[in-house]
């Protein structure tokens, strides 16, 4: 695909174009929007309009809400910059950010609301301090701010009479009690959060609450009228579907009540994405079926893996809810951010609890737990998870760790730091031992067992931060093919497929997994897919995984998937994970980045990177820039 080279009338905007700071993107809505607001009063603009807005576009097509001038210097590094940049990007000319900020204060592009709602709409700027908001993301971080504060606390309601029985008969193993609190929360406060690390329990929690609130429900007047209404979702159908499949793993527990057994596996089969549960619609997006004139017609949303929720649909979601409709947010707040525009769970996760936020953080990993130990892989994580600078102390206590013998974790470390000598190629014989689910993912795949593929091929993954280059998902996804003895073509059976985009026609929504199975004399490819249930109006009232096999060389937007991002790898668990990590130097090495791979892995993690990269990841955060956790407690 060839790249569109930005240009520029205005030559003060050279060096950001030189080192691909600004796209098409920023500079065609710069001079676009700043000659068309001028253009209306009559004035000269100076470059310092033009730079505000295209300094205000980057941000949200960066992940971050607003642009804090006072360190957009050292923000625009971290997110463009790699190693060889660093220098030749700090000899970019920025304004004195007294002068910026003096000149933006009686700026007509710039808007000063003294409320949330209170802005003037004709301004595409809005100043919050050293903040500079796009209007529109000034907005919706205003309407989630003030609906999240509302909800949060909203007077609670008296616990009701036999809650307590009815979460004992759940967690008599939770010996801290936390699961209990979060459950407590969940049925006197009209919105509360569940946060944790993998491992947690947190479905296992979510499972408790739902059992509690047809508990209560039963004992209202309205259970013999009208069923308790209850939706589950995640931002993927991938997050939705390991929700669905971790709900009903928690009812097979022999210790979990049956009482309610039958509508807790109907809600876990009709857990959708956000954007189905709104009615999103191909062709309008951002628009959904369900909004503030018409909300969701359900008593209890409970919305898992919310670290990939954006400020965006975080807005939709909320504006769709009735007042009085329960929610329960969920998710991980040291995972990966959304791709697009805010870090709503982490800025939740910042809320000072002396206030009365029902905040509950799940802090003991009960999945990994064998004998009263926790697995490696859990402790690991919760290393990760506690280091709250940049400590040297710390970062070596996990190397540390990394290099004892544990059973559970392998390192394969190259001999330089760059790792060039360490392509997939050359490193066969060390991850061939760990490739076992794909061997008989194949095995089942010659004998055209759909489901048998499936159920191997979801043990194992290997992850990478890049999608390109030795560390990248081309270059190991053709040599685990090698490896494997599985064809590179499309449709070569054995091949693992990884569905990209939401596709009406074939039913397949981006996330789905699939793969190639021999089909009599053909080959057929086979996904677990949703299978809608229409309601009168035309929409869903429910949902179920059901196979369905396409012609795969038919299929659109699909890609091979020995290999996968790790950002794709979001809202998955995998028996045995092989994480590719990323060079010295990649932008890509965050800490976040690390902990998400490490942690989609339930039983085995390989790690392939040299100790140089694994510090550098642990020392780097994704920092987003937004006002949300301080908006909320303002108001």
């Amino acid at each position: 695909m060839a790249v569109i080279t930005p240009t520029s009338r205005h030559i003060e905007f050279a060096p950001f174009i030189e080192q691909s700071i600004f796209t098409v993107a920023e500079i065609h809505a710069a001079e676009t929007i700043v000659d068309a607001v001028f253009r209306d009063v009559g004035e000269t603009p100076l470059f310092l309009d033009y730079l505000s807005i295209a300094i205000a576009v980057w941000a949200p097509n960066n992940g971050h809400v607003c642009a804090n001038l006072r360190n957009i210097h050292e923000r625009v590094l971290e997110d463009n910059g790699s190693e060889e940049e660093l220098e030749s990007q700090n000899a970019i000319d920025w304004p004195n950010v007294d002068v910026w900020l003096e000149h933006l204060n009686s700026s007509i592009l710039v808007g000063r609301p003294s409320s949330n709602h209170d802005v003037d709409l004709k301004r595409p700027l809005v100043l919050n301090g050293s903040s500079l908001y796009l209007t529109r993301q000034w907005i919706d971080e205003g309407d989630v701010a003030e609906r999240l504060r509302t909800r949060l606390l909203r007077q609670k309601s008296p616990l009701p009479e036999g809650a307590q029985s009815w979460i004992d008969a759940v967690f008599s193993q939770d010996t801290s009690g936390l699961q209990k609190d979060a459950v407590r929360r969940a049925l006197t406060h009209n919105t509360s959060a569940l946060l944790g690390g993998p491992g947690t329990g947190k479905t296992f929690t979510i499972a408790g609450m739902l059992h509690a609130f047809f508990s209560e429900h039963n004992l209202k007047t309205m259970a013999e009228t009208r069923p308790l209404r209850v939706a589950l979702a995640a931002p993927t159908a991938k997050a939705a579907k390991q929700i669905a499949n971790s709900i009903e793993d928690s009812l097979k527990n022999s210790a979990f009540p049956n009482t309610f057994s039958n509508e807790l596996t109907r809600i876990s089969t009709e857990a959708s994405t956000i954007h189905r549960l709104l009615g999103w619609s191909r062709g309008n997006r951002g628009r959904f079926k369900h909004n503030r004139q018409n909300v969701l017609p359900f008593d209890v949303v409970i919305i898992d893996e919310v670290s990939m929720v954006s400020l965006p649909l975080a807005a939709r979601l909320l504006e769709a809810l009735a007042p009085e409709t329960k929610l329960v947010l969920v998710g991980d707040p040291e995972q990966l951010k959304s791709v697009e525009a805010g870090a709503v769970l982490p800025e939740i996760s910042k809320l000072d609890p002396v206030r009365g936020f029902p905040i509950t953080t799940l802090t003991r990993n009960v999945r990994q737990a064998a004998n009263g130990k926790t697995n490696p892989i859990g402790d690991l994580a919760e290393m990760i998870r506690q280091i709250r600078d940049e400590s040297t102390t710390s970062i070596d206590a996990v190397v540390s760790f990394l290099r004892q013998n544990h059973d559970e974790i392998v390192w394969i470390e190259p001999s330089s730091a760059t790792g060039n000598d360490f392509a997939p190629t050359k490193i066969q014989k060390h991850i061939a031992p760990y490739l076992d689910g794909y061997k008989k993912a194949l095995e089942f795949a010659k004998l055209g067992d759909g489901k048998g593929a499936l159920g191997e091929l979801a043990k194992v993954r290997v992850l990478c931060g890049h999608r390109i280059g030795l560390f990248g998902v081309r270059e190991w996804n053709n040599s685990v093919a090698d490896l494997i003895g599985v064809g590179r073509a499309r449709g070569s059976i054995g091949q693992p497929l990884l569905n990209t985009r939401n596709n009406m026609k074939t039913g397949l929504v981006n996330g789905d997994t699939g793969i190639v199975i021999k089909d009599g004399k053909s080959a057929r490819a086979v996904f677990s897919v949703v299978a809608h249930v229409s309601d009168a109006d035309g929409g869903t009232d429910g949902n179920s995984f059901t196979l369905q096999m396409f012609e795969p060389t038919a299929l659109e937007d699909v890609e091979t998937s020995f290999a996968m991002t790790v950002h794709k790898a979001q809202g998955s668990q995998f028996g045995t994970t092989i994480f590719v990590v990323p060079p010295v130097g990649s932008r890509l090495l965050v800490r976040e980045m690390f902990y998400t791979a490490i942690t989609r892995a339930m039983q085995k993690l390989v790690i392939i990177g040299s100790e140089a990269a694994i510090r550098e990841a642990i020392n780097r955060r994704i920092a987003r820039e937004s006002c949300l956790a301080e908006r909320i407690q303002q108001g």
